[in-house]
């Protein structure tokens, strides 16, 4: 595994603190993601694929390691590399997704996407539970827009909804010893693909609220998920109720 750590300073703090591990949390939610963790008191561990910025730069200074990985080569040997860091490894937050068009007339595009968006994130979960023996809760990162049929994106699509299923399933496999939920965030940031985020702010007069959301209310629902202590197996839509028109 190609890795690269960035040590901080914990001069005077505990020498293994609990923390949290986070795929994909180098930037937008993943990011917004870690923040909050770091101000609940976790350390948090940070996988990107091919940048740490501007996580490395946003984040100078806190309580924060950066591990780089291709997630599909080993996902086995993230957890282990996060476990060999002077830490106390309590959460796994399954952010790292794949966003791109594709349908049922490419199935090597929807083999890819299912991989990404909805195995891995399993085999991440297996092995934390199996490899941390401190580990107390898992969530995933779903999406609230998903039953809706949609040609362009729906090999996204499915991925996802199997992605809400594994969650409810990890959630009854690794019970009592984890918790597993998950975050369904609906139209919170334009896609990467889009330059000035136009066709992103008309989804606002779709929206039942009127408007668009913001990653702090990603923030919000996640501090609820580790804080309360008797949820499992929750999909939470975070979407100003775009699901009530589907």
């Amino acid at each position: 595994m190609n890795s690269s750590v960035k040590l901080p300073n914990f001069r005077g703090m505990n020498p293994h603190p609990e923390a949290v591990l986070i795929t994909g949390a180098s930037r937008r939610i993943g990011l917004a993601l870690a923040k909050e963790c770091l101000d609940l008191g976790y350390a948090v561990v940070i996988h990107y694929r091919s940048t740490p910025e501007p996580a490395l730069t946003e984040l100078r200074g806190k309580s924060v390691y950066f591990l780089q990985q291709e997630l599909g080569h080993s996902p086995q040997s993230l957890i282990d590399e996060a476990l060999r860091l002077p830490l106390t490894l309590s959460g796994l937050i399954n952010n790292a997704s794949v966003f791109t068009p594709g349908n049922l007339t490419n199935p090597l595009h929807l083999e890819e996407v299912i991989s990404v968006n909805a195995l891995i994130p399993a085999k991440l979960g297996n092995s934390f539970v199996q490899s941390a023996k401190d580990g107390k809760w898992i969530i995933n990162i779903t999406d609230a827009h998903v039953e809706p049929l949609n040609v362009n994106y729906q090999n996204y699509r499915i991925s996802k909804k199997l992605f809400n299923d594994i969650t409810r399933q990890m959630a009854f496999l690794y019970s009592p010893k984890i918790r597993v939920n998950a975050i369904a965030p609906g139209a919170i940031l334009p896609s990467p693909q889009e330059q000035n985020g136009e066709t992103f702010k008309k989804l606002a007069r779709k929206i039942p609220l009127g408007k668009t959301g913001d990653p702090q209310f990603i923030r919000h629902t996640l501090r609820f998920l580790i804080q309360n202590e008797y949820i499992n197996g929750e999909i939470i839509k975070v979407d100003g109720g775009w699901h009530l028109l589907d």
